[in-house]
């Protein structure tokens, strides 16, 4: 049996994960949240060293799986040093703790560590970030790498999946703009390549098996759904799964977020599909599930677009 420490285990990626590994009675789970604890969920502040070293060496997990992080670009330009502190600080925390008590760590980031000029980005591609997200989920990266222990970086595209509210994914929040038929602009300028968190959950429960089976497994790894799309394609989709209208919706070819994005950070799954792990779920299939598991998009649904 493995002890696995999920961080941020409460947050959108954190939730399908421990769902996830829940799955196999084999492992032992140590959930980490800060601001929605539970019975199930410890409660730890990522930002206090102290606080990180004490836990890792009371729990001693055998596998760290650091999904914590503020995701948010423009959060983190309002907010840098927040940023800082659970993307660089926490990590560094996390990854002197692994290092001191024999834990191995895979550290999820993001394909903002990219410029979105020369896609699509193998593993071993130069990272350029254009926005301070990007830059400090590139600071936690390094460290991990720094620390020289055979640690593990996952590189993550925009995800959706089971939301407690619609605005834990860039994804999900946008049933909103199909529900208001007011006229409104939709970014259809940045390319992205939005990514089941079912469907990731999946793919690190694979790396799991993988490095407890003694496969050597280190350095960067990506993973990402197959197609790629707009916001304003995912919301043409969106609305061909329900049956929704679309015209009030205004194509804007020319950025429209105010922390800058990446054109096109579509990533290359090259390592890992080399391993048998590759995305295998449909945007449409997913996000219809992802609307299946979240009360909070209810309103949504029909009997019609549940069943079809």
């Amino acid at each position: 049996m493995a002890k696995i420490m999920v961080t941020g285990a409460t947050g959108l990626l954190g939730r399908a994960l421990i769902k996830q590994l829940a799955q196999s009675i084999e492992h032992q789970i140590i959930a980490c949240g800060y601001s929605r604890t539970s019975p199930s969920i410890e409660r730890l502040d990522l930002t206090q060293a102290a606080q990180v070293s004490a836990f890792v060496a009371m729990h001693k997990p055998d596998i760290i799986l650091h999904c914590a992080a503020e995701r948010r670009p423009d959060v983190s330009e309002q907010d840098p040093q927040g940023a800082l502190a659970l993307n660089s600080d926490a990590t560094q925390f996390l990854t002197r703790a692994a290092s001191q008590y024999g834990a191995w760590l895979l550290y999820i980031s993001t394909d903002y560590v990219f410029d979105g000029c020369q896609s699509p980005y193998r593993e071993d591609a130069e990272p350029n970030p254009v926005n301070f997200y990007g830059q400090s989920k590139l600071q936690g990266e390094q460290i991990v790498s720094d620390a020289q222990q055979g640690f593990a970086i996952l590189r993550l595209p925009i995800l959706y999946g089971e939301v407690e509210s619609l605005n834990e994914s860039a994804v999900m929040v946008l049933l909103e703009q199909l529900a208001d038929t007011a006229e409104q602009p939709v970014d259809n300028w940045a390319i992205r390549s939005p990514t089941s968190t079912a469907d990731v959950a999946a793919a690190i429960a694979k790396i799991v098996t993988l490095k407890l089976a003694g496969e050597t497994l280190a350095g960067h790894y990506h993973f990402s759904a197959k197609e790629t799309m707009t916001k304003y394609q995912m919301l043409l989709a969106m609305a061909e799964v329900l049956g929704l209208a679309t015209g009030h919706l205004i194509p804007v070819t020319s950025p429209t977020d105010s922390a800058k994005r990446p054109k096109d950070s579509s990533l290359s799954c090259e390592r890992l599909v080399s391993l048998g792990i590759e995305s295998k779920v449909p945007f449409k299939i997913g996000f219809k599930r992802a609307l299946q598991d979240s009360p909070c998009a209810a309103a949504y649904l029909t009997v019609d677009n549940v069943t079809s």
